[in-house]
């Protein structure tokens, strides 16, 4: 009988010592995936930033994405912009050169809406509900807009896009 308690109590320690040797196995395997990031072989990303105008005036929420062209193949990389400013971190930024620039429409949930809302009431400014601004093909799908990310540069742009626009 105490053997085969030995026997059982050895194999629940075999069985623990195989999963923890398991999941220490996953965890080194996942921080050598994580923290030896290689380079994009498409090129060096670089930060962009800079303001978003609709109808002359800085536009409330959108989305804006810039892609580059390389010899290994598309680079895209998208942004957020918020009261007209937008601003692209290094890690996600286009690579050196000329990209297409497409701004879209973003459509924000009911909970932001009430805040804006709350905002242009508390500050006076007039509200323009995000969801009401579409912008035309002619800035996102079939847009002409280009910027030329530099390596040494700034690397700020500005866009004025209208309604009205074809």
């Amino acid at each position: 009988m105490i053997t085969k308690i030995v026997s059982i109590k050895s194999s629940f320690s075999c069985f623990y010592s195989i999963r923890y040797s398991l999941f220490l196995g996953l965890v080194l395997l996942s921080c050598v995936g994580c923290s030896g990031a290689k380079d994009d072989p498409r090129g060096k990303r670089f930060s962009v930033s800079g303001l978003v105008y609709y109808d002359g005036d800085p536009i409330a929420s959108a989305r804006i994405l810039f892609i580059s062209e390389t010899s290994e193949g598309k680079v895209k990389s998208a942004g957020i912009v918020r009261e007209g400013i937008y601003q692209i971190p290094e890690k996600g930024g286009p690579v050196a050169g000329k990209a297409r620039v497409e701004i879209y429409p973003t459509y924000p949930e009911m909970e932001e809406i009430a805040q804006l809302q709350a905002e242009a009431k508390k500050t006076g400014k007039p509200f323009v509900d995000p969801s009401s601004v579409k912008i035309p093909a002619a800035y996102n799908k079939n847009s002409k807009l280009t910027a030329k990310i530099t390596k040494d540069g700034k690397n700020t742009f500005e866009f004025k896009i209208d309604s009205k626009s074809p």
